[in-house]
């Protein structure tokens, strides 16, 4: 009798442990990860209103991101990307002005992981980013303010092990720059697509 007592409150205490597992949420075994990439900002610009006319956009620009983060849950994650500011050269109906400024950013995102297992990662996410004007070399141009912007990502990861992957990334950010210049200040659609491919790094 005490031996089929024992067994019971030992299968007793293991459903008690495994219901409480359950309950849990369930965390990959490296929750943290950094992300090193070569990006292509692809700027919608166009349709500034104000003193210069609609038909003055920006280049298309090369640069390098950095990502960190951290899971909250198996399937959810957040992360700040950020990197070197990309420069844009300015045109003018389409013609190179000779000109370029140069804008950086920061975002903020969280991100939903429709797969996520030992092999391939595939996401979405939404944030908000932080631009950041540098510089230019517009003799029009006198300053651009910062501001804020929603973001939009999605990207995919193919883990090679559990510590290296490779991953490609696609943001959209929604922003429109109010610039000053030596005739007044206007507002410039950029709302740039930022995409981006690299290496994952999960510790």
């Amino acid at each position: 009798m005490k031996k089929l007592l024992g067994a019971i409150a030992l299968a007793t205490t293991a459903l008690v442990g495994t219901a409480h597992a359950a309950d849990a949420p369930y965390l990959p075994m490296k929750m943290w990860f950094v992300k090193l990439g070569a990006s292509y900002v692809v700027p919608e610009s166009g349709g500034g209103a104000g003193v210069l006319p609609a038909n003055v956009t920006a280049g298309n620009a090369a640069t390098v991101t950095i990502e960190a983060g951290r899971f909250i849950t198996n399937n959810i994650s957040v992360s700040v990307t950020g990197g070197a500011p990309p420069t844009h050269e300015i045109y003018l109906g389409g013609a190179d002005t000779g000109s370029s400024v140069t804008l950086g950013a920061f975002a903020l995102d969280a991100q939903f992981h429709l797969i996520n297992n030992d092999k391939f990662d595939a996401y979405v996410g939404a944030g908000i980013a932080y631009n950041i004007y540098f510089s230019d070399t517009s003799p029009v141009i006198t300053s651009i303010d910062n501001g804020f912007a929603p973001v939009l990502q999605a990207g995919v990861e193919y883990k090679a092990t559990d510590t290296f992957g490779i991953f490609a990334d696609v943001k959209k950010e929604f922003y429109s720059a109010t610039t000053h210049t030596v005739a007044g200040t206007f507002s410039e659609k950029l709302d740039p697509w930022v995409f981006t491919a690299g290496v994952a790094f999960h510790f």
